[in-house]
């Protein structure tokens, strides 16, 4: 795991956008997230928490909210530097994810993910996808693994945040 006095995760700025594309290029290239443009990034920039590091320029990593309203959010282009990956930092970031929805007093969070078990770690629970139909006809309609969906759904409800324990 990052150590924390290495990293700190932080809201996105503008000036974020483009390295915010370039953590995703990887993950966008291997079908595991959808693409942002960097004007959609900006645009939406206050749903982006970034990992930062203190001592030297870059992001480690990156993880954003989206509203769906009646207090639904969605955990969503949650990307980790390939040097970082599985040291602990995806988590850190769902958790600042599942925070800032909780401040935003978001009943429900959910995530359609390939990598269902660091959602389960924090609590999430696999729900069927039917159970977000803004998502299914927001996102999925146009996502080319439309027809052959990988990902599974997972929500958490955020009346049993923080998880026991």
């Amino acid at each position: 795991m990052p150590s924390s006095s290495d990293l700190i995760i932080v809201p996105a700025v503008e000036a974020d956008a483009e390295a915010i594309v370039d953590l995703l290029a990887p993950y966008v290239a291997k079908q595991i997230v959808l693409p942002r443009t960097a004007d959609d990034i900006r645009a939406h920039i206050d749903n982006f928490r970034v990992a930062r590091w203190r001592d030297r320029p870059g992001l480690a990593g990156c993880v954003a909210l989206r509203d769906f309203g009646d207090g639904l959010q969605e955990v969503r282009s949650l990307v980790v530097a390939q040097k970082q990956s599985g040291q602990g930092l995806g988590s850190l970031l769902v958790r600042k994810a599942v925070e800032l929805a909780a401040e935003r007093h978001a009943k429900r969070v959910f995530t359609l993910t390939v990598r269902p078990n660091l959602f389960r770690n924090i609590g999430f629970t696999e729900v069927p996808v039917t159970d977000f139909p803004q998502k299914v006809w927001s996102d999925c309609a146009n996502c080319p693994k439309r027809q052959h969906c990988d990902e599974i759904a997972l929500a958490l409800d955020l009346e049993t945040w923080p998880e026991p324990g």
